[in-house]
């Protein structure tokens, strides 16, 4: 399993999108440690940390709903952004832009 997966799914246990693949991977797909150390520039960085009564979609929609469009925006503009992948992993459904 790598450590330098963001924004990385599987639906099902140890099928081809699974968290044993390459070194650095957003959205599913390789990238460079270049453009994986790019994350880092997220102003307002999507953690995990709920209460025993909310669940783990439930924490990352009430922070996404907190951010600036110029803060959401960040995140449509990670190298291959999947609204697939973000809602699987989110909760947070596909947004007008």
């Amino acid at each position: 399993m790598t450590e330098y997966n963001y924004f990385c799914w599987a639906k099902k246990y140890g099928d081809e999108q699974s968290s044993h693949q390459t070194k650095y991977r957003i959205f599913n797909t390789q990238v460079t440690e270049e453009e994986y150390k790019a994350l880092d520039k997220i102003s307002s960085p999507l953690t995990f940390d709920p209460t025993k009564e909310e669940s783990y979609g439930t924490v990352f929609i009430k922070m996404w709903d907190t951010l600036t469009k110029e803060q959401k925006q960040e995140y449509y503009d990670i190298p291959h952004f999947s609204w697939e992948g973000f809602t699987f992993i989110t909760g947070i459904e596909k947004e007008i832009i």
